[in-house]
């Protein structure tokens, strides 16, 4: 769960904090920024011209889980992620939760080496929770990136629906592998 301090540190949630408390800020369920606060804190970043790379993570057959194992195990799952994330955000950038199983990143990172290398960082996190809490399912995720040009005119929508297509392609391949 992300404390006031964490997120104190972006120009954004500094600002927000002096209207409004940090429970009104965090997904309950996930400790990670609601979805309505990161739209808000990637509008500010496109505004600003500040480079960042925004990330969709959406977890694979997720609906599976919870329909087979329960809700409580899907929350866990959910629960364990989020952690994995904020703990491999940290000098990068920040999640949240932008939907479901669906979560957003944004990060300090600039290049495509870097978001790669992230992506990496949080598959093997999702292998390391499947064994820590000996989950008899996989535990797969989907991403898709797109890093912000400060050259270019695309608004917020533009790199939602780019980071979301990129995400989609990768769900397709996984698919067509199975």
């Amino acid at each position: 769960m992300y404390t006031k301090e964490q997120l104190e540190k972006y120009p954004y949630f500094e600002e927000l904090f002096k209207s409004r408390d940090i429970s009104n800020v965090i997904d309950a369920l996930t400790g990670l920024v609601s979805r309505r606060h990161m739209i808000g804190f990637i509008r500010h970043l496109v505004e600003n011209k500040v480079p960042f790379t925004l990330a969709m993570m959406d977890l694979d057959n997720f609906k599976f889980i919870n329909d087979t194992y329960g809700h409580e195990i899907g929350d866990g799952v959910l629960a364990g992620v989020s952690g994995d994330l904020v703990r491999d955000l940290e000098d990068y950038g920040i999640a949240g939760r932008f939907g479901g199983d669906e979560f957003i990143m944004v990060g300090e990172c600039a290049s495509r080496e870097e978001a790669e290398s992230l992506k990496q960082s949080l598959s093997v996190n999702l292998n390391q929770l499947k064994k820590e809490r000996d989950l008899c399912f996989p535990l797969t995720a989907s991403f898709g990136a797109v890093v912000m040009n400060p050259d270019e005119d695309y608004s917020l929508e533009e790199y939602l629906r780019k980071a979301d297509e990129a995400m989609y392609v990768m769900k397709q391949k996984a698919h067509a592998e199975d």
